[in-house]
């Protein structure tokens, strides 16, 4: 198996090398895709060792970077190619790819997803939560063993398989799509890709540090998941995803409802115990524990709490308000790209 790994980059300079070393470490060629840079990504890219390249006139946000370097840094020719598409913020670990390659081998495999966490940053409640989410999705993946998303974070993909979905599509990755990597997975479940994200291949990237950019990330993810839903014929292979989108839709107003409802009561003073609700409660906490039961206590503590993270769930659903929002406007929507501390790296 030969692997080609491709970084999209912009404005990376403060993790490309570092990105680029722990890559050749474990594939066979690794090309850097600086778009619209105004640090010094390139070159810190080609000292570290990879192949850089700047895009051309891309108006296609990170879906057109990917793009450019797919239809002219890629050598198709290779036999038994996978192309390896990893962000300039991830960290995979040390035998990411000799797992994948071990998964696929056995399976046959058109694509290895990632299973990721956040960093491990505690520092804020923000961090806190993300943390305990990724956690939380980790473990949903083990237990559905589905992919639903085919994360942009790190996924290895068959080369063969990528020119399919060119053959069908005209490209490889749709660029009226905010979020390339949710378009793309539909675009080789369409093509009859085979995939699995094994916990064996994780990583951990950047988690949002404000409550400014977790809203702004999260809109954007919503509102690509809505524009894929509301684009695409509903087929069989769309019903799942159609079917999420309409939970999320109908939590999202039962719990404002709730919330208003609840203070509805306080303010009317016509709040009563409920032995009901109680339990419900008391199962809803022990949900909560347990979901991320292999963490520290201070994990289980906060979880046991769960009023940070019910306030957590809520600013999630504004941002997906928000998105809803946009949709209903028209809006394509914007990236908010979280720029790296160039310190980090010497």
């Amino acid at each position: 198996m030969y692997v080609t790994a491709i970084v999209p980059a912009h404005n990376e300079a403060g993790n490309i090398k570092r990105a680029v070393r722990a890559l050749k470490k474990q594939v066979d060629k690794v090309i850097v895709v600086c778009d619209r840079c105004d640090d010094d990504t390139y070159q810190r890219a080609q000292q570290a060792g990879a192949r850089a390249f700047e895009t051309v006139q891309n108006e296609g946000r990170k879906a057109g970077a990917l793009n450019q370097a797919l239809e002219n840094y890629v050598d198709w020719q290779q036999p038994d190619q996978y192309l390896f598409i990893c962000d300039a913020d991830t960290v995979i670990t040390e035998d990411w790819i000799e797992h994948a390659k071990r998964v696929i081998a056995q399976g046959d495999y058109d694509a290895v997803g990632s299973v990721f966490y956040g960093t491990a940053n505690r520092n804020k409640l923000i961090e806190f939560c993300q943390q305990l989410e990724w956690y939380r999705y980790a473990n949903q993946v083990r237990r559905s063993k589905k992919v639903f998303v085919l994360t942009g974070t790190a996924s290895l993909i068959r080369a063969e398989t990528l020119q399919k979905v060119r053959q069908q599509i005209g490209t490889f990755y749709r660029e009226d799509s905010i979020t390339e990597d949710f378009a793309l997975t539909l675009d080789l479940k369409a093509a009859g890709a085979k995939m699995i994200s094994p916990l064996s291949c994780y990583c951990t990237t950047e988690i949002m540090p404000t409550w400014r950019l977790l809203y702004l990330q999260r809109r954007r993810w919503y509102l690509g998941a809505l524009q894929q839903v509301t684009r695409r014929r509903w087929d069989k292979m769309m019903l799942p995803y159609v079917f999420q989108q309409l939970m999320l839709l109908i939590s999202v107003f039962a719990f404002l409802g709730l919330i208003v409802f609840t203070a509805y009561l306080m303010l009317e003073n016509l709040m009563i115990f409920s032995l009901l609700w109680f339990v419900i409660g008391v199962i809803f906490a022990t949900e909560r524990v347990v979901t991320i039961w292999d963490q520290d206590f201070q994990a289980k503590f906060f979880a046991l709490m769960m009023l940070p993270e019910l306030m957590y769930s809520l600013f999630l659903q504004l941002a997906y308000l928000g998105a809803l929002l946009q949709l209903l406007q028209g809006s394509t929507g914007t990236w908010n790209h979280l720029n790296t501390d160039q310190s980090k790296e010497a």
